[in-house]
């Protein structure tokens, strides 16, 4: 137990020091045995009940602290270990490790402002539109995973169909989308979180290979348009969850052109192929997208979590999300300068620093 004291720092900084090294070598032990034993592991009823205490009013100390930590490592989800086939969570590296410190330390908010941590995330926001075929003014963001970035994507489809007026007076009736049977859920749940509704996300059959018939989808199209709705956005698939069917990318692009609607592709899972000569061709279709929703913790292997958007129109991503009060005025120098501010890209002005350990992962390891 530790005296109240009037700072959060450690009262012996030596024997912090001790308590983090000690804390390091428990993970990394953890890491380095991860093929060994069984592939997942259920907490122990013990530790569950230990996990139901009261707030605690008075700190035990780091050291006790460092111990529930370490009591802890046995008991994850089982990806990290090489026998773990039953879901598409990557297993993480190693190097994973020296990020997350660095991150904690330095604490930076990436909503905004003009401090290093933002030009790291220029800078994989780059890479990102150069690996997937965005052109460099698109706009971008890194974010929790394909989830958040669907509906980021999204808002920027709807509020550019209703000429951005929807972020004042709310959206009105008759805007209607369209994906894949085979779609993750996530793109249906960002219909109904930003004022759509589910069913007006549109379950479009696939055929005998679970890609998405480009016929049942024309014939729906026509049958809202004939309703007096107002279709505005195709979600292409590239990697389903069920059967990992790349749905017909370029013929999706060719009908949204067509059609003049918004062109999503959800790549969780197989936007990574692009990085594969083999795979790279499946994914014909990438460059004409209006925006990706992907992940860096599936193949690519970061520690979760970690996921982009990118969005073609930049000005677009911006309207849909940039509303700067006098707290959030930019200035031409110091910490309030800056020209990328994420806030004017998403709904989030607190951000940790995400695209720390994206940034690590590729000087450590390349493509």
């Amino acid at each position: 137990m530790t005296e109240p004291s009037d700072t959060l720092d450690p009262a012996n900084w030596a024997a912090f020091r001790a308590v983090a090294h000690q804390m390091l070598d428990a993970s990394l032990d953890r890491m380095q045995a991860a093929p060994q034993g069984r592939v997942w592991t259920p907490l122990p009823d013990d530790v569950k009940a230990g996990l139901t205490a009261p707030v605690p009013e008075t700190g035990q100390g780091p050291e006790a602290a460092a111990q529930q930590i370490a009591a802890m490592l046995p008991y994850g989800v089982g990806n990290t270990h090489p026998r773990f086939f039953g879901w598409v969570h990557g297993a993480g590296t190693p190097g994973a490790v020296l990020p997350a410190m660095a991150a904690a330390a330095m604490n930076a908010n990436l909503g905004g402002r003009d401090h290093g941590g933002i030009y790291v995330e220029r800078q994989v926001l780059d890479w990102c539109r150069a690996l997937m075929g965005f052109p460099a003014g698109s706009g971008g963001l890194i974010v929790s995973g394909t989830s958040m970035a669907t509906i980021i994507a999204l808002k920027a489809a709807r509020d550019r169909r209703a000429d951005f007026a929807s972020r004042r007076a709310g959206v009105g009736r008759g805007l209607v989308g369209y994906a894949s049977t085979q779609a993750h859920s996530c793109n249906a749940r960002a219909f109904d979180m930003l004022g759509l509704g589910s069913d007006a996300l549109r379950a479009i059959p696939c055929n005998d290979a679970f890609r998405m018939d480009l016929g049942a989808l024309r014939a729906a199209i026509a049958a809202d348009r004939a309703a007096g709705l107002t279709p505005f956005a195709v979600i292409g698939t590239a990697g389903a969850v069920n059967m990992g069917a790349i749905d017909d990318l370029d013929g999706i692009a060719d009908l949204c052109a067509d059609q003049e609607m918004w062109f999503h592709i959800d790549g969780a899972i197989g936007a990574a192929g692009r990085l594969s000569d083999r795979l790279r061709p499946r994914l014909s279709g990438f460059d004409r997208a209006d925006s990706l929703a992907f992940d860096f913790h599936k193949w690519l292997h970061v520690a979760y979590d970690a996921g982009c958007v990118l969005v073609r129109d930049e000005d677009a991503l911006r309207r849909a999300f940039s509303d700067r009060p006098d707290y959030l005025a930019q200035n031409e120098r110091g910490l309030a300068a800056g020209g990328f501010w994420p806030v004017d890209y998403g709904p989030e002005l607190s951000r940790g620093f995400r695209a720390l350990k994206i940034w690590a992962h590729f000087i450590e390891h390349g493509t």
